[in-house]
C-alpha cells in the first residue's frame, strides 16, 4: 500500500471494523500476504469502504440470476483490459473456484476460446469490449434486462476498483508469498475462498451500513434488482459527499468535462492532454485536479511527486482517498453509460450525477 496509512485489521474499530468483519465472513480474503487490498485502500474513508463493500456484496457475492463464476469472470476480464494484474489474477482464481478451475488461465491471458462454457465465454467476450462504446457486443449485449443489474454492476464495480488498486497499490500481481511457495499458497487461498463461496448470503444485508440514497438516473439499469439499486444509490451518494469534501466545485467541473468526452481509450503517453485540462488553474487546484484526472484515466501513471503536491494542497489521507474514489467512479459510470440495454438507458451522461433520482432506492 502506498501514499496512505491504511487501517490494519487489528487497529480497525467502528465502521471500518464492522466492514472488515463482514468481508472476512462473506468474502474471506481481506488482504494478500503483503498487505495489499482494495478494502484497506479505502480504510481512511470509512463511508467509502462501506459503500464499496455493499456494492460488491449485493452485486457479485449474493446469489442472483447470474452465476458467481460468471460474475468473477467478468471482473477478471475487466481487470485484464484495465491492465490491473492484481485484480485479474485474484478474480480469475475466484472464478475458477466458483466454476471451472481450468478457466483461470484463459481469463488471465484473454484467450476466450479456451473457456469451455458457452455462456461464460459470451459474457467474457462482452466484458472485454466494455471500453469500446461502438462495439457490436456492447450494442447488442449477451444478457437480458433482468440480468443487467448484476452484469453491468459487476463491470462498473471492477472499472472502479481497478483504478483504486492501481493508484494505491501500484502495478503488480497478487502476492502469495515467496516464489517457490506460490503454487502452494495460491491453492490455500483457493480453499479459503471456496469455503466462503459456499456460504448463503442474504440480499440487502449490507445496506444497513450507510443511510438510504436516491438512485441517479444514469444508474437506472440497476432498478430491476432492489438490493443492488439500493447499494449503488448509497455508494453514489457517499462518493458525491467525498468528492465535495476533497475537491471544490470548479475542480470537479474540470474532471467532469474531461470524462464527458472520454471514449474508453488510454490517454496519450505525452502529457499534453493533462496540461490542457489543467490550464488556467492555480497551483493548489492543479495539484488536486491532476491527481483526480490521472486516477480516472491512467492510474498506473501516478507518481510520488503528484501525490505529495496534492497532500501539500489538501493534507490528510481521507481527502486523497475521496478524490481518487470520486474520479474513479466517474470513469466507471462513464463506461456503464454505454453498457445499458437501450430499454434501460436514460440518455443522460453518466458523469458524477448529483444525488437526485428518478428511481428511489428503498
Amino acid at each position: 500500500m502506498r501514499f496512505i496509512n491504511a487501517v490494519g485489521p487489528r487497529e480497525a474499530d467502528g465502521l471500518v471494523g464492522q466492514v472488515y468483519g463482514e468481508i472476512k465472513r462473506d468474502f474471506a480474503l481481506l488482504r494478500d500476504p503483503d498487505g495489499n487490498s482494495p478494502f484497506l485502500a479505502h480504510s481512511p474513508h470509512p463511508e467509502l469502504l462501506a459503500g464499496m463493500w455493499s456494492v460488491l456484496y449485493e452485486t457479485i457475492l449474493v446469489d442472483g440470476t447470474v452465476r458467481r463464476a460468471d460474475k468473477e469472470a467478468i471482473g477478471a476480464t475487466v481487470s485484464r483490459i484495465n491492465d490491473c494484474p492484481f485484480c485479474a489474477e485474484s478474480h480469475a482464481l475466484l472464478s475458477g473456484v466458483a466454476g471451472q478451475a481450468h478457466d483461470r488461465g484463459p481469463l488471465i491471458s484473454g484467450a476466450v476460446d479456451g473457456i469451455a462454457d458457452q455462456r461464460r465465454r459470451e459474457l467474457v467476450a462482452w466484458a472485454a469490449a466494455t471500453r469500446e462504446p461502438h462495439s457490436e457486443l456492447v450494442r447488442s449485449p449477451p444478457f437480458e434486462e433482468k440480468e443487467a443489474p448484476e452484469v453491468i454492476g459487476t463491470a462498473l464495480a471492477f472499472h472502479y476498483v481497478n483504478r483504486t488498486v492501481e493508484f494505491f497499490q501500484g502495478h503488480g500481481p497478487m502476492q502469495a508469498g515467496p516464489a517457490p511457495l506460490r503454487g502452494v499458497m495460491m491453492a490455500l487461498v483457493g480453499r479459503i475462498a471456496a469455503r466462503a463461496i459456499r456460504r448463503s448470503r442474504e440480499p440487502g444485508r449490507s445496506l444497513r451500513l450507510l443511510p438510504e440514497g436516491e438512485l441517479p438516473p444514469d444508474l437506472g439499469w440497476a432498478a430491476p434488482a432492489p438490493a443492488i439499486a439500493a447499494a449503488m444509490a448509497r455508494f453514489a451518494a457517499a462518493i458525491e459527499r467525498a468528492g465535495r469534501d476533497a475537491l471544490p466545485e470548479p475542480e470537479r467541473a474540470r474532471v467532469t468535462a474531461a470524462l464527458a468526452t472520454w471514449d474508453g481509450t488510454d490517454p496519450p503517453l505525452h502529457v499534453d492532454w493533462l496540461e490542457q485540462a489543467l490550464r488556467g488553474l492555480e497551483p493548489d487546484a492543479r495539484s488536486r485536479v491532476r491527481v483526480a484526472l490521472v486516477a480516472a484515466l491512467a492510474p498506473y501513471r501516478i507518481d510520488d511527486a503528484a501525490v505529495e503536491s496534492f497532500k501539500q494542497a489538501q493534507p490528510g489521507d481521507r481527502d486523497l482517498v475521496g478524490a481518487v474514489a470520486w474520479s474513479a467512479l466517474g470513469a466507471a459510470r462513464r463506461v456503464a453509460s454505454w453498457l445499458a440495454p437501450s430499454s434501460l438507458a436514460t440518455g443522460r451522461p453518466a458523469i458524477s450525477a448529483p444525488p437526485g433520482a428518478s428511481v428511489a432506492a428503498e
